[in-house]
Order: C-alpha cells, then structure tokens, then sequence
C-alpha cells in the first residue's frame, strides 16, 4: 500500500528579466541599422515618423527587426508590426508591438512567441508592466520546455517575486506525469506550487493517480491535497488496485524512507481488505498503516473493531494485525453465516499469503464460537472466559481449533432460537459501513494538443530554420 514514493515535479517557467525590462527601449539610443524608408506621416489622425522596408534597429540590449516602425511624435509611442527582438538570452516574436516610453508599459498583440534557452511561450496578447515587473497574459497561453506542456486560459508572472498565477483550465503534461486544475500559483525560486479546483494529477512511471480541490507541493517534498481527496495506486503487476479517501491526505519524501497521513472520514479500499477511520498513518518502511479514531477493517468475512489498530503489509497483503485496548474480532461462518466473536484486552491475527493463520487475544477474553455437526448444520455455540490468552487456529481461512489457557469458564449452549444472535458486549458487526470500490477518475480536459495555438510566424520559421 503506496509503497512507492509518489513524485509530483513541475515544469520551471522562465521569463527572462532581459525581455521584461524592455523598458531600455526608451532608455538606450537606439540605431537604425537598415530600412528603406524614414519619413514622416499621420496615422489615424496623429503626427508619426513611420520606417519602413526590413528595418533592423539595435540599441545596447536588443536587435530589433520589423517590416515598419511608427514613432508617435506626440507622445511617447512606439509601434512596430511583425517584430523579430532579440536580447542576450531570449527572443521575441509579435504581429504588433505596442510600447509607451512615458508608462513604460508594452502590449504584444497578435502571434507572441518567447523564446528562451529553457522554454518558449506561445500565447497572442501580452502586456509587460515594466514598473511593477509584471507580465500579463489576457488570453490562452501556452508553454513549452525540453520535457513538456503548460497551458491555461490567462496568466500573470511577477518577476520581482519570481511568481507566477494562471487561470481557466491548466494544464501540465510530460513523459512522466499529467496534472490539471482550474488556477495554479507557483513561486519558481522557492519551488512552492499550489493547485486550486478540480484538480487531477496522474503519475505514469509509479502508477499513481490522485485528485481534490486543492494541491500544495514544495521542495522539502511535502504534498497536501485536499477536499475530496483521493488517491489511487496500481501495483507493480498492475494486478491490485488500491483506493484512498479522506478530507485531507499529505505525503512526505525524505531519503529513504516515505510516509502518508490521512485524515477526516477515511476511507481504504484494495481488492485484499477495506478500512475506514477518521486517522490513517503510513510509513514504508516498514511497510505498514496505523488507523486510528473508530477504525474498522474487514479482510474476507472479518471484520476487527478497536480503538487502534495497526497493520504490517508484504506484497500487498495484510501479514499481521494488532488492535488494543478492547478490540473485537466479529467473522461471519462461510457455512451457516453465524457470526464467531473474540475480544479481551489486546488482539493479534497472523496471516499467510493473505488468508487468515492465527487470532491471540490476550488477557480478559471472551469468545462466541458457533458449532456445526457432521452434516454441517449449526449445532449450538461454545461461549468462553479465560483470564489467560485465548488462540484460534485456521485452516485455508477456516476455523480449525480453540485453545485457551489458565482460568477458563466456558459453557455449551444448545442450538435454540434464543441463541443464534447471542453477542458479546461489546459487539460490532457494520457489514453496511464496508466501503466499496471507488469509481476511478479522470481528467476532465482533453489531452494537451501538440500543435501550437496559431500558424507560425515567418520570421519565426526562418530563425529556427537558421538556428538549426
């Protein structure tokens, strides 16, 4: 059970400060390298110095290459129409750019792309606050790296705090993993990321799924999902399944060793046994769970009940039980489904691949033991006190034998009507409280497209093609 470690990475999304500050446009003399035009004109209604024909400008941190140029003379405007900009570390390409020198705020409209040596933005509205250090994305916008995918509906990165938020329908997708929510926030230096909404996440190389309203991961590997949780891993041999679910579920990876706490209406559910509780601890080493808060766990027709109960697993199997104080054994007969009921002061039940071996409960025992005759039809019931330990032996997962030692008071009672449903008292039999199998979920968005959101840009095409 969750054996493995559970890795939720992220993608790194890079906007370079050399393209955010690009407020050194209005700073830096600028050169015109190459045109074929330079004169004045009116464009809708204004006073502007228009260059035209493959013009090249170059000041100290940029090259820009554009069909034409508008230099509004009235107020501090520039505008350049299918613009190639290239700075020490990135390249941008626009249909149109907007930049006004006096608010030293820039819009990007049409065909965006950002190309950084770490990634390349795709998106066709961007506005760069160059005061603040904020970039605004309005509109769908698309990342990529060497690994993979982000796309959401709009977004926003602030450089000062190395943060970035995006909005409607994100989605994250590599080789190794697939997540989505309605908005992520992500704090790139400090590799804190949180999910709101609707979030699904899928991890390909551990088998793993999880989904809730809310994901919270950072670099310690800590992880918190929320609302709704829900976990689910595929074993090795992809034979078992096993299902997960509480208000609250968080993961720990440290060298060596991974750990799992559960908590608010828990629920455990594997094709082996099924569980629920309101705490639920797991450590991997070993590879064993703790449940705590009115747990009840059923394993075949098992069901234990106690204050605390914890089990040690091997291959996904339950090997061995203990629950104390008072905790109460109820299995339902495969024959005459009378029910059979130990309890005392602490309980111990071994198992072998699987299949119940050995129940010891020790010190102030009580048992109920249902007979059958020869013919199998249910002939009375045995009821037992003992100071001592009181061991059940099985059989292929059948009640074999009773042994009890040391101050035993026990008492045959006839098969009569007024005993078939004889109980301890502190009996507990809720075979309706058993959780069932889970639906599995999915993602609710359709796969992220491989083809970028528009046609490519000319000038975008030639420089790949020249870079390559």
């Amino acid at each position: 059970m969750y054996k493995k470690s559970i890795h939720i990475s992220f993608f790194v999304l890079i906007l370079m400060s050399a393209l955010i500050n690009e407020a050194s446009y209005g700073q830096s003399r600028v050169t015109i390298i190459q045109a074929e035009t330079a004169e004045s004109g009116v464009f809708e209604g204004e006073n502007i110095r228009k260059i035209t024909g493959n013009v090249v400008l170059q000041t100290e941190d940029m090259v820009m290459r554009t069909d034409s140029v508008f230099q509004f003379l009235n107020r501090s405007l520039l505008m350049a129409f299918n613009a190639q900009i290239e700075t020490e570390n990135d390249v941008l390409w626009a249909d149109t750019l907007y930049y006004d020198s006096g608010q030293e705020y820039s819009r990007l409209r049409g065909r965006v792309i950002i190309q950084s040596d770490k990634n390349t933005v795709f998106s066709e509205s961007m506005d760069v606050d160059h005061i603040s250090e904020q970039t605004f994305f309005n509109v769908p916008v698309r990342f990529e790296d060497e690994g993979g995918t982000l796309v959401a509906q709009s977004g926003l990165y602030y450089q000062a705090l190395d943060s970035a938020i995006f909005r409607g329908n994100v989605q994250l997708a590599d080789s190794t993993q697939y997540l989505e929510a309605d908005s992520l926030f992500m704090n790139r230096s400090e590799e804190l990321y949180e999910l709101f909404g609707r979030v699904f996440a899928e991890d390909f190389e551990d088998n793993v799924m999880f989904a809730g309203n809310y994901l919270y991961a950072d670099s310690t590997g800590y992880r918190l999902l929320e609302e709704n949780a829900w976990l689910m891993e595929i074993s090795e041999s992809e034979a078992d399944t096993t299902h997960l679910l509480a208000n609250k579920i968080e993961l720990r990876e440290m060298e060596g060793q991974s750990s799992m706490d559960a908590h608010g209406m828990v629920r455990i559910w594997t094709p082996k046994f099924t569980a629920i509780a309101d705490t639920v601890n797991y450590r991997e080493d070993p590879d064993q769970f703790t449940l705590r808060s009115s747990p009840i766990l059923w394993q075949n027709r098992m069901q234990l009940t106690g204050p605390f109960i914890e089990a040690v697993l091997e291959d996904d199997n339950i090997r061995f039980l203990e629950s104390y104080p008072q905790p109460i054994i109820v299995m339902e007969d495969s024959v005459t489904a009378r029910l059979h009921q130990m309890t005392g002061d602490t309980l111990q039940a071994y198992f072998n691949d699987g299949i119940l071996d050995r129940i010891k409960v020790f010190d102030n025992t009580q048992s109920i033991f249902h007979n059958v005759d020869e013919n199998d039809e249910p002939d009375g019931l045995i009821e037992m006190i003992s100071i001592g330990p009181l061991e059940m032996y099985f059989t292929d997962g059948e009640i074999d034998s009773l042994v009890a030692l040391r101050n035993i008071d026990g008492s045959y009672l006839p098969e009569s009507p007024q005993n078939i449903d004889r109980q301890l008292d502190n009996f507990q039999w809720n075979p309706e409280s058993r959780p069932l199998k889970p639906p599995t979920q999915s993602p609710r968005n359709p796969e992220v497209p491989f083809e970028r959101p528009f046609d490519l840009p000319p000038r975008y095409l030639q420089y790949i093609e020249s870079v390559e």
